[in-house]
């Protein structure tokens, strides 16, 4: 009887010997896979780093002379959380952008900005019918976007953007169109509405009279919503509701939405 148990007992040891080994074997080859998969991530990382144009890598600083690329709504959202220096200088450092810093405004409520530039356009295209406050990354976003519908009229119409036709920017008053109460973004001049766009031969589209009409000028617009999309945080257009039947509203705000 003595014997049969030790004889069991001594089972019982290398079954959990060999049990226990393969655990320590399986943690092992897991820690390997890790790893393997850690060293291949940062290669692809590497690559991609160093190959890749800069507007495409979500962790590079914005560029705002670039074409819109797939990081380039990510990277102007991260210079909308950095500190206000961030974008100024930017600003400053974008070749074509024509702009001054604006002064501060104190409006009613909470209404009004502390940071904003005064932009009046590219060195290709003027702001219709004049300058226009917005917060910095707003200005930065429309000063890339404006360079953007500049390459989209010259792929449809062989003509380039002279100006860009807006309704304004800041407007101390709530959302309109929808039942919320919110302030809009327009309290802060963080909103831009867009009514249409003056090519170097003098033609004019607009979105209202364009948005649904010839094949080629409503192509046109629909490109441009979707350039807005890939820059900033809101773009809302006719497809939207009858509130905005005639012009594009882009925001900065802190929901995103492409209608």
């Amino acid at each position: 009887m003595k014997k049969w148990a030790n004889r069991r007992a001594r089972r019982w040891r290398l079954f959990w010997a060999a049990r226990k080994g393969y655990a320590v074997k399986a943690r092992r080859h897991r820690r390997l896979k890790f790893f393997a998969f850690a060293a291949s991530l940062a290669a692809i990382l590497l690559a991609i780093d160093q190959k890749a144009p800069p507007q495409h890598i979500p962790w590079r600083p914005l560029q705002t002379d670039a074409p819109v690329g797939f990081a380039t709504k990510m990277q102007l959202f991260r210079v909308s959380l950095s500190p206000s220096s961030v974008c100024e200088t930017a600003a400053r450092g974008a070749a074509q952008m024509n702009s001054i810093p604006a002064d501060p405004r104190d409006g009613e409520g909470p209404c009004g900005w502390k940071v904003a530039r005064l932009l009046q356009g590219t060195g290709q295209a003027n702001l219709a019918p004049g300058e226009v406050t917005l917060q910095c990354p707003l200005s930065l976003g429309v000063y890339i976007w404006m360079q953007d519908i500049d390459r989209l009229a010259e792929a449809h119409f062989g003509e380039r953007l002279r100006s860009l036709h807006h309704a304004g920017s800041y407007s101390c008053r709530r959302q309109r169109g929808n039942s919320s109460s919110a302030w809009s973004e327009h309290a802060f001049a963080n909103a831009f509405d867009i009514t249409g766009f003056t090519l170097t031969d003098g033609q004019v589209i607009s979105v209202l009279n364009d948005w649904d009409g010839a094949a080629e000028r409503a192509k046109f617009l629909r490109g441009v919503r979707a350039s807005a999309c890939k820059i900033f945080r809101v773009t809302l257009s006719p497809d939207y509701n009858a509130a905005h039947h005639d012009h594009f509203h882009v925001d900065m705000g802190p929901v995103t939405s492409c209608r």
